[in-house]
């Protein structure tokens, strides 16, 4: 009989419990207006042969200006040329790369953010439809001919910021989520010769990424926890996990087996859209997730261990009516 009544008691107990944290938290945010914005923070190139360009949008390399007619002491007889890597020319001499941050809402593959929007949370446990996915910053590579004397890129780091504030059902105070800051190396490979892996010539180029957790982010809004998760945006709208690099190009990259990263074609610009969610429930469960990946950086730099997305996911997020 007493054990009856100490388990009735408990039971009462949890009840009112329950009942208490229901009442202290708040309604739940089913829109949120956002900024996601990113900007390099670091970088590295190899040499300094030609002329290379910092900012936090931009990083770029390979030939500074020059003369189109005759150069002598006295100076340039004829046109001064200033190479921009967004148009290129067939002279490799006289060519220059660029890794840029865009902005995906206004669709400017430069220039950086902030990207700003609304997004819906995801209450249901899949981001099925596209007024859940928000759309962010974006990275693009201008992968250009270059001469082989010229510097270029080896490695850089990208800090990204997102803040949320409550649209809906009411209004609140703007909260920052946690910043990322994204680790890349970069091979510039040879345009003749064997490619690493399974890719045929000319030899795409190679980024292979570190990063700190990007799925299921936990924050705590008026009581209540909701998760944010980055993705990728694919050019038809929907979200998938970036792709696991081939073995020989993981090696190329210096890092081990199963990195994540991407390939971009030469004479091409590719870009990489980024968007994100917000759900009061996991996306990405811990079993799908990519284990953290253990790699040496180069001195005197830190180690952010972990792989960008996940390589192994089964689920694809799309938008609905595509």
């Amino acid at each position: 009989m007493m054990k009856r009544m100490v388990m009735k008691k408990m039971a009462l107990a949890a009840l009112v419990l329950g009942t208490l944290g229901n009442a202290v938290a708040g309604p739940v945010v089913t829109q949120w207006g956002y900024s996601a914005d990113a900007r390099f923070v670091d970088n590295r190139f190899s040499g300094s042969s030609g002329e290379i360009q910092v900012t936090g949008s931009e990083l770029s390399w390979g030939s500074g200006s020059y003369c189109s007619g005759m150069d002598t002491w006295l100076g340039c007889w004829g046109t001064t040329v200033t190479p921009d890597f967004r148009s290129p020319s067939t002279d490799a001499d006289h060519n220059r790369s660029a890794l840029t941050i865009g902005n995906g809402v206004t669709n400017d593959l430069t220039g950086g953010g902030p990207a700003v929007g609304s997004v819906a949370t995801v209450v249901d446990g899949s981001a099925d439809d596209a007024a859940e996915i928000g759309v962010g910053t974006s990275l693009t590579h201008w992968n250009n001919r270059l001469s082989s004397r010229y510097s270029t890129l080896e490695w850089g780091r990208v800090a990204t910021s997102l803040t949320l504030t409550p649209e809906l059902p009411a209004s609140g105070a703007s909260i920052d989520t946690r910043t990322l800051d994204f680790e890349f190396f970069f091979k510039e490979t040879a345009n003749q010769g064997t490619c690493a892996g399974d890719s045929t010539n000319p030899c795409p180029d190679l980024f292979g990424l570190l990063a700190v957790q990007t799925l299921d982010i936990p924050f705590l809004y008026d009581g209540n926890e909701y998760l944010v998760s980055l993705l990728l945006q694919d050019a038809s709208g929907g979200v998938a996990p970036i792709a696991t690099l081939h073995e020989e190009e993981c090696a190329a990259l210096g890092l081990g087996a199963g990195c994540q990263g991407f390939r971009t074609a030469e004479e091409q610009a590719t870009t990489f859209q980024f968007a994100f969610a917000v759900s009061t429930e996991a996306l990405f469960p811990p079993a799908v997730a990519q284990p953290v990946q253990s790699v040496p950086l180069p001195a005197p730099l830190g180690l952010i261990g972990g792989g960008l997305l996940a390589a192994g996911l089964s689920r694809r997020l799309g938008r609905r009516g595509r």
